[in-house]
């Protein structure tokens, strides 16, 4: 397997030295340049071609955020941001995952020469998994024709035989997300009306910290209402709920109405807000009621509980390989038959709207 070359962005000469060092303890990688700036990054992006850039928010002559709008446009590159933990950092991280970037890593916060070694595991794990990225999926194209799983398209396994759907109103649309999800999210959100007659529940997997950030963002550029979800709060029509970093996410139903519940239990998922957990309950409480969504993200996290909703006569969504960041949830969905629709990103919108 030919190694992974890798650009590093900072304007820290310490953090030049050191994460070059760190990545380069792993024979698969390979480190073929160091930036100071935004300006410097965009230049030797163009020249080296890297196939990963780790790159630095806050840095003089360009930022980071300025520098990957340029990469984005002209050169799509997998970018893994460091980012400081702060309000304002994590706000900055949100905008540069909406903008195309593949993950981020909390910069280290305390004397340098002793939280460096604290990342070094993440850092190296978070760039091996960028390179296998394709951060221009991220962009919804307006032209992108949505295949069916019937058709057998874009290499997606085939779906089962057609479960019988029960004509009635939906009452929630449930979506999950993983590594590539902010962007999509923002794409998705973007499109739907603000009388969108049904609820919206989200789990995207993230890090503590960063879940304010993004219900923020995803809310300024959606015309329906985003805020992280409370315990036992009620899921309304034209409101999104994003599941808090941490807990779990699912439906309780008091009498007629459907509810949003938090809780750390079950605490042997491997993600905590789990898109099975939440897909689960949702399957039990709405089922045909329910329409389910399964986006970019490394892993099959979610596979089992949308086809527990596809069972239950609900509809089921998966968006497509040509335009996921990274190929995992929605594959592992559609291999275990949980999938009615196979949407390219641009389409997803539309899909909803028409279960609804």
């Amino acid at each position: 397997m030919p190694e992974i070359r890798v650009l590093v962005v900072d304007d820290s000469a310490f953090l030049r030295r050191n994460i070059p060092r760190i990545l380069e303890s792993d024979s698969g990688i390979k480190v073929v340049g160091t930036a100071a700036n935004g300006v410097e990054a965009i230049e030797m992006t163009k020249r080296l071609k890297p196939d990963v850039i780790t790159l630095d928010v806050i840095m003089p002559v360009m930022d980071g955020l300025t520098a990957l709008r340029c990469i984005m446009n002209e050169n799509p590159t997998p970018v893994v941001m460091l980012s400081a933990v702060t309000y304002e950092g994590a706000r900055q991280t949100m905008e540069a995952l909406s903008l195309g970037a593949v993950d981020f890593i909390n910069k280290p916060s305390g004397p340098e020469s002793l939280d460096i070694a604290m990342i070094r595991r993440e850092i190296v794990e978070k760039v091996k998994m960028a390179a296998n990225a394709h951060p221009g999926n991220a962009m919804a194209r307006p032209n992108d024709v949505a295949p069916r799983p019937s058709d057998g398209q874009n290499g997606a396994p085939q779906s089962t035989a057609p479960v019988k759907k029960v004509h009635i109103n939906k009452e929630l649309v449930a979506i999950a997300a993983s590594t590539g999800g902010p962007a999509a999210l923002s794409a998705l959100l973007g499109k739907l009306p603000r009388d969108l007659p049904a609820g919206l529940v989200i789990v995207q997997h993230i890090a503590a910290g960063f879940t304010e950030a993004l219900a923020e963002r995803l809310d300024s550029i959606s015309p329906i209402h985003v805020t992280v979800s409370k315990d036992f709060e009620e899921i309304v029509p034209g409101k999104a709920l994003l599941a808090p970093a941490g807990m779990h996410l699912t439906i309780k139903r008091v009498e007629r109405k459907i509810y949003a519940a938090l809780s750390s239990e079950p605490s042997d998922t491997l993600h905590r807000p789990s898109a099975n957990v939440l897909f689960a309950s949702v399957a039990k409480v709405c089922g045909a009621a329910a329409c389910a969504v399964i986006m970019t993200g490394m892993g099959d996290d979610g596979a089992l509980g949308i086809r527990a909703i596809r069972d239950r006569g609900g509809v089921t969504i998966a968006q497509d390989e040509a335009t996921s960041v990274i190929f995992g949830m929605p594959k592992e969905a559609i291999k275990g038959g949980g999938i009615d629709i196979i949407a390219p990103l641009s389409r997803i919108a539309g899909e909803i709207i028409q279960a609804l």
